[in-house]
C-alpha cells in the first residue's frame, strides 16, 4: 500500500502537455478541442486525467501552439512527444513536483526555472527518431474509453494488415520512452 504524499507544489501548477509552470492567468481546463488536437498531434489519446499525480491543465501557450497548429499557422510544437508522466516511485528523489521551486516565481522570473527529466517525468525534443507531425483534420473525439472487445478487435485488425500503423496509448509510450532511454 502506499503512504499519502505531501508535494511541495500541487500538480495542477504545471501543464499536462510541456510541463512547465504555469501561471494562474494562463491555466487552461483540458477541453473537447485540447484532447482532439493532442490526439491528431501526438497521435494518442491525452491520458492519466483521472489520476491525481498528473496535472489536469494546460498552459495557454501549448492550448495557443495547438490552434495555430490546428490552423496550418504553426509547423509544430517545440517537442516531439508531450510530457511523459507516470506515478513517481520513490517520492523523495523522482517527484517532479518537489523538485521545483516555485516560491516568488512571477511573469519575470518565470524563465530562471530548471525542469528536470525525472523517471516520474520526462520531455523529448523533435529528432530523426520523432518527426514533426503534419496536421490532416481533427478527428471525431470521444471522451469514453474503449472497451476490452474495441480494444482486441483493433488489435486483429492491427495484425491482419501490415500497412496499418499501431496507435500508442499513452502508457505504451511512456513505457517505450523509458525503455529506449529517450528520457
Amino acid at each position: 500500500m502506499k503512504s499519502t504524499r505531501c508535494c511541495r507544489n500541487r500538480s495542477d501548477i504545471f501543464c499536462y502537455i510541456c510541463g512547465e509552470y504555469t501561471l494562474i492567468p494562463y491555466r487552461n481546463p483540458v477541453t473537447t478541442f485540447i484532447k482532439q488536437t493532442y490526439h491528431a498531434y501526438f497521435g494518442m489519446k491525452l491520458g492519466d486525467q483521472d489520476k491525481a499525480w498528473t496535472p489536469h491543465i494546460v498552459c495557454k501557450s501549448c492550448t495557443e501552439c495547438l490552434r495555430q497548429w490546428s490552423k496550418g499557422k504553426k509547423t509544430s510544437l517545440k517537442f516531439g512527444i508531450p510530457m511523459v508522466w507516470r506515478e513517481s516511485r520513490e517520492h523523495v528523489s523522482d517527484c517532479y513536483f518537489c523538485a521545483i521551486d516555485v516560491t516568488e516565481i512571477n511573469t519575470k522570473h518565470r524563465k530562471i526555472l530548471k525542469f528536470p527529466d525525472l523517471e516520474s517525468a520526462c520531455r523529448v525534443a523533435h529528432s530523426d527518431k520523432c518527426p514533426f507531425p503534419v496536421y490532416a483534420a481533427l478527428s471525431e473525439h470521444n471522451d469514453n474509453s474503449s472497451t476490452a472487445s474495441e480494444e482486441s478487435q483493433e488489435d486483429e485488425k492491427a495484425d491482419s494488415s501490415n500497412d496499418t500503423p499501431h496507435l500508442l496509448s499513452q502508457n505504451e509510450l511512456n513505457d517505450l520512452v523509458r525503455e529506449l532511454n529517450l528520457c
